[in-house]
């Protein structure tokens, strides 16, 4: 028995109202349903076992192995979050589930900061991250950076000339869809970070997973190892790779001429807040590797001559069998010439729309698909081994040593198979993510 004053008790019930409505916007009641479970429990001064919340809240009844079934630990763990969110930058009392049980209480935090003796463990990382701040500044620069350039490209380049590349082949649908109202869209292809606590109390390292690419993916972890709960947290943090940054220098000034027969201007997204709806109503342009096409690998890879090997460094032509493995990571040291893969495409979209895809295995290429793509001349050569307004992908082998892109050539352009593409149904081929993790992760630390 849980022994609280009246008055601390009327105090919870009564901010337990606040917070219901947060709660109770789920798109389901189940939330709510554990939420309420707890109030009425704590209020009654008893913290119910995981066992009694599995069957009242769950509705699973039987014999089953309450052990066995994370069900409850996945809710509360959500449920613990989705109170973070609401009382963040809100000072004042606050509702918090006491790691390691079961029930709601409410605790007081300090007037000056809002914050409280027992922070959650997502919160703890504006304290805890001194030793990798450089990771953390540079993704906010990048974010900064990008917002910076798209404002300063509305004031500028109105009054410059039309970049040639803008009228070629490859760019002339975005400014031809007969859709005024249509906007262009820029997509950067950016990837999804955990927490990590080590000593399971704050978060101290950033992971990057390739099979947990989002917040769900990560509770999907977590579900199948519940043993990780508390190790492996949410953020709401993603990155974006250098070269991406760098492409957009050279694509920016064609991306804003081709506004010039539009109602609507310009703009950008990064792929992890791409939805489906933004995909029909816009034109996109896709920035960035391979790797992080999200919700566009299913139909392009559909309607594409190539598969994607056990990497995304390598692709496979299914008509030869031929392999195109990226040299990436292979030699050391800047005076090697590596040999890297670029990517690019045009095919409609869902709603009549048009997506265009700049694209590439690691960074030299997908800085060298820029270049091209805004150099008319590179983009005329092209042109003879494409139909006009055939959707069709072209690769590239990029040559590079360090940083500095040596040349490319063509060595594949063919049209796409673009029928049904967006249909739905089942992916074409098992790719490299698709696995879900079934143990521990593998420490992938940024900033060690």
């Amino acid at each position: 028995m849980l022994f609280e004053s009246k008055e601390n008790i009327k105090r919870l019930a009564a901010e337990a109202e606040n917070v219901r409505q947060e709660i109770g916007s789920s798109r389901t009641d189940t939330m709510l349903r554990l939420f309420d479970y707890l109030l009425e429990h704590s209020i009654a001064g008893h913290a119910p076992k995981e066992l009694e919340i599995y069957h009242a809240v769950f509705a699973k009844g039987g014999t089953q192995d309450v052990a066995q079934d994370s069900t409850v630990r996945v809710y509360i763990h959500k449920l613990r979050k989705k109170l973070d969110e609401y009382y963040t930058d809100r000072p004042g009392p606050r509702i918090t589930i006491p790691k390691g049980e079961y029930r709601l209480t409410l605790i007081e935090t300090t007037a000056a900061t809002g914050q409280d003796t027992a922070r959650p463990i997502g919160s703890a990382l504006l304290d805890r991250m001194k030793a990798h701040k450089a990771i953390v500044l540079a993704v906010a620069i990048l974010a900064l950076v990008n917002i910076a350039f798209w404002a300063l490209m509305s004031i500028t380049y109105p009054s410059l000339p039309v970049p040639p590349a803008a009228d070629t082949f490859f760019w002339r649908p975005l400014s031809h869809d007969g859709a005024p109202k249509r906007p262009n869209l820029v997509v950067l292809g950016d990837y999804y970070l955990i927490g990590e606590a080590i000593d399971d109390k704050e978060v101290s390292h950033l992971v990057r997973d390739f099979s947990v690419n989002s917040r769900e993916d990560l509770e999907q972890y977590l579900m199948n190892n519940p043993q990780d709960f508390g190790h492996y947290i949410d953020i709401n943090l993603t990155y974006l790779p250098t070269s991406t940054a760098i492409a957009l220098n050279d694509i920016l000034p064609i991306v804003k001429a081709a506004d010039r027969k539009k109602a609507r201007p310009s703009g950008s997204i990064i792929m992890s807040h791409l939805n489906p709806d933004i995909l029909r109503k816009s034109n996109i342009i896709y920035v960035g590797f391979l790797s992080g096409l999200g919700m566009l690998r299913d139909p392009l890879f559909q309607a594409s001559g190539f598969s994607i090997g056990e990497s995304y460094d390598e692709l496979i032509d299914k008509k030869t069998g031929k392999h195109y493995l990226a040299d990436w990571g292979l030699f050391e040291g800047d005076t090697t010439p590596l040999s890297d893969y670029g990517y690019i495409a045009s095919m409609p979209g869902p709603a009549g729309n048009h997506v265009l895809i700049i694209s590439g295995t690691r960074d030299a290429a997908v800085m060298q698909m820029a270049e091209l793509v805004s150099d008319p001349e590179q983009l005329a050569a092209l042109s003879k081994r494409v139909k006009p307004g055939e959707a069709f992908e072209a690769l590239y082998q990029v040559r590079s040593i360090g940083n500095m892109n040596l040349d490319s050539s063509l060595l594949i352009a063919r049209p796409l198979q673009i029928r049904g593409i967006w249909n739905g149904g089942k992916p074409v081929q098992q790719f490299p993510d698709s696995n879900p993790q079934r143990s521990r992760l593998h420490e992938r630390r940024i900033g060690d």
